[in-house]
């Protein structure tokens, strides 16, 4: 074992004994350490046990106290979407605190990862929200499972001894904490179309002004996508939504104005995360695509609408929502000619 400095100049020694436990490592379990930093037995008597103690000298002191899935809320709230969009909140002490930034930088960064056997994911992290006591991050889509949170401070990695509990600082996506998308009426229709939406949503809860909603830590459907674009529950004009949203129905209107095909999200923050679509909703596109929705253009008027059966005749066409998409470019048929 490569031997282990401390504040005091002197080394570690290793193994040592303290309250029964036989340590072969630092620990942030020792006594008069309320900040949990780690130390260790710099004397010991014949038996091992520990007679004075230092802090160590390790790449970063950083500690791990628990995580969860709710601003605040406890260890056990830990499962969320298998889609990913799950917020993660790790509460620790001596993170890189300064990790938001618009100039990209190594030198004082938290990272944090998921890892079950062989297996690891990257946590994308949400630096507003990152101090030197908390971390917050968004799950990706993993397979159902237990993962571990590892978490590096400034590319160091946290050591398991600098948790308080592993088992506190676990993430579990599951099926059962999955939001689901089991309809879309209509599944084809003009930009700006009013779209209902049911399934199994995991909360009713779409705004922190409707009753039962108000605390900032309660699930809340945040978004929902089509594509790129918002598919808003709320009129701008009346400022009532389009119709009674409950757990398990909503109505929304996409405000894309683009001709184009469309997967549908819906984000429900806190606990639980991006929504998983029934796989009975998905067609394919003649490009090999899978979508769920198609947005299509209105044609209004077509002058003149007579000319000659030798072709020639210059038409103009009148409509609304025609496209130009690079993927999709504009074609016109009359008949069955270009």
């Amino acid at each position: 074992m490569c031997p282990v400095d401390t504040v005091s100049g002197s080394s570690c020694i290793f193994p040592f004994n303290y309250g029964g436990i036989t340590y072969q490592t630092c620990t942030i379990n020792g006594p008069n350490n309320v900040n949990y930093r780690p130390q260790c037995a710099i004397a010991v008597n014949a038996n091992n046990t520990a007679l004075s103690w230092s802090f160590c000298i390790v790449p970063t002191d950083a500690a791990i106290y628990y995580a969860t899935t709710r601003k605040g809320g406890s260890s056990t709230l830990k499962d969320g979407s298998i889609q990913g969009g799950t917020m993660i909140w790790i509460y620790g002490n001596r993170f890189a605190d300064s990790g938001f930034s618009l100039l990209p930088s190594v030198s004082n960064t938290n990272t944090v990862q998921f890892v079950s056997g062989y297996s690891i994911y990257d946590c994308e992290m949400h630096n507003d929200k990152v101090t030197s006591t908390q971390l917050t991050c968004y799950a990706p889509a993993m397979p159902e499972g237990v993962y571990q949170i590892r978490v590096y401070v400034n590319n160091n990695l946290i050591p398991s001894y600098q948790y308080i509990d592993m088992n506190r600082a676990t993430f579990i996506p599951s099926l059962s904490y999955t939001p689901i998308i089991s309809g879309i009426q209509p599944q084809a229709g003009t930009p700006q179309i009013l779209i209902t939406i049911t399934g199994l949503f995991r909360t009713a809860c779409y705004s922190r002004d409707i009753d039962g909603c108000a605390q900032d830590n309660n699930p809340l459907i945040s978004r929902i996508y089509l594509g790129g674009h918002l598919c808003n529950m709320i009129n701008p004009v009346t400022g009532d939504t389009y119709d009674n949203v409950t757990d398990t129905s909503l109505k929304c209107n996409f405000e894309g104005t683009e001709v184009d095909i469309f997967n549908l999200s819906i984000l429900v923050t806190n606990e639980y995360g991006r929504s998983l679509i029934n796989s009975n909703l998905y067609r394919v596109s003649a490009m090999g695509d899978l979508y769920a929705f198609q947005s299509y253009a209105v044609i209004s008027n077509i002058t003149p609408n007579q000319g000659s059966t030798e072709g020639g005749t210059n038409l103009t066409i009148y409509g609304n929502y025609f496209s130009d998409s690079q993927q999709y470019p504009l074609l016109v048929k009359v008949g069955s000619e270009n």
